[in-house]
């Protein structure tokens, strides 16, 4: 039994977009259970939610070899306080949140601790380093995958890993039917244009070091495809302006 009394969920989410979707989901688990207590790694989004935050997860993300080795201090420091925390405190359930290097270590503390691990969103090992389900298997409670191939590409493994899937988290957050006249209307987007969605990252580390390339390429790309239209849908987590600012110092008109 955990230290608090009350049902106690430690939950794990390191970058932006899993922020967001362990924000909905602790909403969704409060409506359930208000006395739940959750603590753990999150963003802005998850202390909103009402979850303790131990570590905030701007302090995790990390891109390149560079940003890995100079955050490797403070990203060592929450696994071993995140281990502590399984322990020393006993949570009813750690709740991981992608972010599959830190998390498939962390989920290897939970089950040496006893405490059921659920893995929601699925590292994707479908894509690389397929290697891992096994390992996974060994650690993990329940897996909820958001993809519905996930939840056949677990069972074909041969692994007994329980699998559910749940669907994706952002169609709760955008409108299924959206007027095109409209959208077309609001962007000045014609029939006859290619659009060409850039998707820079969540971070501005990131997005300082990948949109100029972008910008570039489309540049490159508009000189024998002059009816090219791009959207930059941009991260709760990073300024307008400072995409404005990136754009406009680009070589594109």
């Amino acid at each position: 039994m955990n230290s608090y009394g009350s049902r106690y969920v430690l939950i794990v989410a390191g970058e932006a977009s899993g922020d967001l979707h362990g924000a909905n989901l602790v909403k969704a688990m409060k409506e359930l259970d208000r006395d739940i207590m959750f603590r753990g790694i999150g963003g802005d989004k998850m202390v909103i939610a009402g979850v303790d935050i131990v570590t905030h997860a701007s302090q995790m993300a990390a891109v390149g070899l560079t940003e890995v080795f100079s955050r490797a201090g403070s990203i060592i420091n929450a696994y071993f306080s995140m281990r502590s925390i399984l322990k020393k405190e006993q949570p009813d359930l750690l709740i991981l949140i992608d972010y599959p290097g830190f998390n498939i270590s962390l989920a290897h503390a939970a089950k040496k601790f006893n405490v059921p691990v659920l893995y929601y969103i699925s590292p994707q090992l479908w894509a690389w380093r397929s290697n891992r389900v096994h390992k996974l298997a060994k650690r993990v409670s329940k897996m909820a995958v958001i993809l519905p191939f996930e939840k056949d590409f677990y069972l074909k493994t041969g692994t007994d890993i329980p699998v559910e899937y749940v669907g994706h988290p952002l169609l709760d957050q955008v409108p299924l039917f959206m007027n095109r006249m409209a959208i077309e209307k609001e962007y000045d987007i014609k029939k006859e244009d290619i659009i060409i969605t850039l998707m820079p990252g969540s971070r501005d580390e990131e997005v300082t070091k990948l949109l100029p390339d972008m910008l570039e390429a489309i540049r490159l790309i508009s000189s024998k495809l002059p009816n090219i239209k791009c959207i930059v849908p941009v991260a709760h987590t990073i300024s307008q302006d400072h995409i404005k600012k990136i754009i406009e110092s680009s070589r594109l008109n």
